[in-house]
């Protein structure tokens, strides 16, 4: 697959006071400046993962995943392995990452119908007085509340995801090497939760910008 993925957070109301066509270009241009020098430049490259905060940018930061290489592959693959494991995960684990990763980047039973029936991408919460979705090709888009739903369930799975190593291996050999590992999925996982819990933390939304 050849999609990135840049996850952010982001002050919402910050983001809710900007014109609602402006928001996407104002968000990459933060997240992605124009370096002032080679120096830099070279920081944000050095930085291998975690938050990156811009400089003249308190409003947002990037959240970077080590070892993805920006690549949305990672992230889809991890879906799919959900959906090998969720029939042996217990009823409580199940519900909980259901919850997490279905508002993340996996498409449930439940939202796959759903989008099957609605005529066009669903509106952003959490901008009143928008007169059309925000912009439907970004991979993420959380509001402050759905964050605070997410991390509520990353919260109840967190502690439970070791239970799920021996499923896992018995369905890897129909995953990609790369993910071929029980400690390479968690991995990702609790990036994903440590991302969750900080934009959660600081009543923000989460966005994924295609990128």
């Amino acid at each position: 697959m050849g999609l990135d993925i840049t996850v952010v957070t982001a002050d919402w109301e910050h983001l809710g006071r900007m014109p609602a066509d402006a928001r996407l270009d104002t968000l990459i241009d933060a997240v992605c400046p124009d370096f002032c020098c080679e120096p830099c430049e070279e920081a944000d490259r050095a930085v291998p993962g975690g938050w990156v905060w811009q400089r003249g940018t308190p409003w947002c930061a990037e959240y970077r995943f080590f070892g993805t290489t920006g690549t949305y592959a990672w992230h889809f693959r991890l879906a799919e392995a959900w959906e090998d494991l969720r029939p042996s995960a217990a009823p409580a684990l199940r519900e909980a990452l259901d919850r997490f990763l279905g508002g993340l980047f996996w498409h449930g039973p439940d939202q796959q119908a759903a989008a099957e029936a609605d005529d066009g991408p669903r509106p952003a919460p959490g901008f009143p007085g928008d007169p059309a979705p925000w912009r439907p090709e970004v991979l993420v888009l959380g509001s402050p509340d759905e964050v605070a739903a997410l991390a509520r369930a990353w919260e109840a799975a967190a502690p439970r995801l070791e239970e799920l190593r021996e499923p896992f291996a018995a369905t890897a050999a129909r995953r990609p090497a790369w993910l071929g590992t029980f400690d390479v999925a968690d991995a990702l996982l609790r990036e994903w939760g440590e991302a969750v819990t900080e934009a959660g933390e600081r009543g923000w939304g989460l966005i994924g910008l295609p990128y």
